[in-house]
């Protein structure tokens, strides 16, 4: 497979489906793309010479300059004279990029063109842009500001790019970005603080998340592709200001809005309760609902076609009674995935989160409706199952047995403190609901009380898994 194919199936396994109208749009002036352009043109036949200390020659580091410096290179090449590779960042890019693509090679002394270099000379400026884009989430652009441990920095790249698609062309600061990032996407919380910074005596560990993601994401990744625009060249006490390129929004798909009608609400649970009796289906719908939220909690999903054999395993149906089961399943499944979309995803495009929150709760009060029995004692014992759906996760996916006896010690380490008690918390609720219920002849508001909060208790589990997992 040639490289713009892959580098297009790589973006698109990343969620980022490139617009139509992207390849249509005038490519102008993109940093890296006319610096890689810039080396590849200045390799001849024989090869590229290089310095004895095999670096780009002082003349191909000036042309590659010329194109492929950003907004924030200025400050730098404002009382630059000499031209060496290794003290311009652009240029050191431009080379890193190429070779990490195995465009180009050193061989005795010179830098030669490979065949995937002649390959991508032939392809069009927006195939050759696509494959730049997509090689840019893997190059480690920690190495050249020396916070290789920032690992978080780079890895939201991903869902900073998509916040900046969302967000009105704006000029702000990063600070302002990250705070924005932080609120949406809080589990980054947890590594930001983990990270240890000897350098930054008088900053805190945001502040300092903030900085490098300036210089890692903001100059060095989407200035250089032409995703964002300075709004001026800083000096080095001022804090640049960013907004998205009008390329941006011709490059990719808006993180648009979920499929409302697929979310789990009052609506959708009654429509498949309809469908259940007409079709004359057992299914428990509370419990392999809440089975399919567990099964799906981590990345990357299980095979559907697996979870639906191992739930077909419990119904003795053949040929079209056997066919309206896995459609049904199917159909749960679906609303799952869209469900954890939705209450995980970064920015929802024209939903604010307090509409989320609403739609949450929504959730949450329709499936502690569908979990009560006509007697405590019966809807207890259904909740019973619950827990070990969490737990039979944790033993697959994290090699955690609930049956030791520092269980809570162990998710500790293993995750973190409020993760643990989130655990403790829920088997505390289900034990209190089991000596409830049998005090209980019918249900009275503090018990089915109880019944919500331990259904927000497992979805509050069920989400942080599927968040830290994403």
């Amino acid at each position: 497979m040639d490289l713009y194919q892959t580098s297009l199936e790589n973006l698109q396994a990343l969620t980022l489906n490139i617009k139509d109208e992207f390849f249509t749009y005038d490519l102008k002036n993109i940093p890296l793309l006319e610096g890689i352009n810039t080396l590849l043109n200045a390799i001849d036949a024989k090869g590229l010479k290089l310095t004895q200390k095999g670096f780009l020659p002082t003349k191909v580091v000036k042309s590659v300059l010329e194109v492929a410096s950003t907004t924030a290179d200025e400050r730098f090449l404002k009382y630059q004279t000499r031209f060496y590779e290794e003290e311009h960042f652009s240029a050191s890019l431009v080379r890193t990029v190429a070779e990490v693509l195995k465009l180009v090679k050193v061989q005795k002394g010179k830098l030669v063109l490979t065949k995937k270099g002649s390959q991508f000379l032939t392809l069009d400026r927006h195939q050759r842009y696509i494959v730049l884009f997509n090689i840019m989430f893997g190059i480690n652009l920690g190495y050249f500001d020396g916070h290789q441990e920032a690992l978080c920095v780079h890895n939201s790249s991903l869902i900073m790019l998509q916040l900046l698609r969302n967000k009105n062309r704006d000029f702000r600061s990063v600070d302002v970005y990250t705070a924005i990032l932080l609120e949406s996407y809080p589990a980054l919380e947890d590594d930001i603080e983990r990270l240890e910074f000897y350098d930054y005596a008088d900053k805190d560990q945001f502040d300092i998340f903030a900085l490098i993601a300036e210089l890692r994401l903001f100059e060095r990744f989407f200035l250089p592709l032409g995703l964002v625009e300075m709004e001026q060249a800083k000096t080095y006490m001022e804090d640049g200001k960013y907004a998205k390129s009008e390329l941006l929004d011709y490059l990719i798909e808006e993180k648009n809005a979920v499929k409302k009608e697929l979310l789990f609400s009052k609506k959708t649970i009654k429509e498949f309760q309809d469908t259940i009796r007409t079709k004359n289906i057992e299914i428990d719908l509370f419990e392999e609902t809440l089975f399919l939220f567990a099964q799906f909690a981590d990345i990357p999903n299980p095979p559907t076609e697996v979870v639906i054999e191992n739930l077909m395993q419990r119904h003795a149906v053949i040929g079209t009674l056997r066919d309206d089961y896995e459609k049904i399943y199917k159909q749960l499944i679906e609303s799952v995935l869209t469900t954890y979309e939705e209450f995980t995803q970064l920015d929802t495009v024209g939903v604010q989160r307090e509409n989320i929150v609403e739609e949450y709760m929504q959730m949450i009060d329709s499936f502690a409706v569908l979990a009560q029995a006509t007697k405590p004692f019966t809807t207890a014992q259904r909740l019973q199952i619950v827990p070990m759906f969490i737990f039979d996760i944790l033993k697959l996916h994290h090699k955690i047995d609930y049956l030791q006896e520092d269980l809570i010690l162990v998710l500790k380490e293993k995750f973190d403190e409020e993760f643990a008690m989130d655990i403790g918390h829920l088997m505390l609720l289900l034990e209190q609901l089991q000596k409830d219920a049998k005090k209980l002849k019918k249900n009275k508001p503090n018990f089915l009380q109880g019944v919500k909060e331990f259904i927000q208790s497992y979805f509050m589990i069920v989400l942080e898994l599927r968040s830290r997992s994403l």
